[in-house]
């Protein structure tokens, strides 16, 4: 997961500054929020280093909904909630689940060379530009909650536990 500190923090700030711009919050709760983020980056918690759920679950600054709308009527999106999908059939079994924590971001179907990814963090262009990087072919965004996408990668995590518990 460290290998992916710089982008944590890439993405983190990049979004920050979006929010900023979309006047979604003030420059004094970025201010307060990255404060925060670097002390959970400090601290090596590199899974909880997320400026929205600070934004909105900690300083309570913006609504979640708020930025989910704001995502849907710009970039008109489908907005999806992982849990009514059976992740262990349908997303990639090679995830890369430190990249998922990092954009708050999972690969959820594949069909055809499309790859269909869920993100919290499509304001976030260092998020989306890792994964069109590492994603060969045509993606399909869709926009999620930031629980969603968190439940989600913890069924990945524990598939990919499940299968290193088969190879031994």
């Amino acid at each position: 997961m460290k290998e992916y500190r710089p982008l944590i923090l890439r993405s983190n700030r990049f979004l920050g500054s979006t929010l900023v711009n979309k006047n979604l919050i003030k420059v004094e709760d970025l201010e307060n929020a990255n404060q925060k983020l670097l002390e959970i980056v400090q601290a090596d918690n590199l899974k909880g280093a997320s400026l929205l759920n600070i934004l909105f679950f900690n300083l309570r600054t913006v609504e979640e909904s708020a930025v989910i709308n704001s995502v849907l009527d710009e970039h008109h999106l489908g907005l999806i909630d992982l849990a009514n999908y059976d992740l262990s059939n349908t997303a990639p079994a090679d995830v890369d689940v430190d990249l998922c924590w990092a954009t708050w971001t999972v690969p959820f179907d594949r069909v055809d060379k499309f790859t269909f990814l869920a993100t919290a963090y499509y304001l976030s262009q260092p998020s989306i530009k890792a994964w069109e990087d590492k994603i060969q072919g045509p993606i399909i965004w869709y926009v999620s909650s930031l629980s969603s996408i968190s439940n989600a990668i913890q069924i990945l995590e524990e598939r990919a536990a499940q299968a290193v518990k088969k190879l031994t």
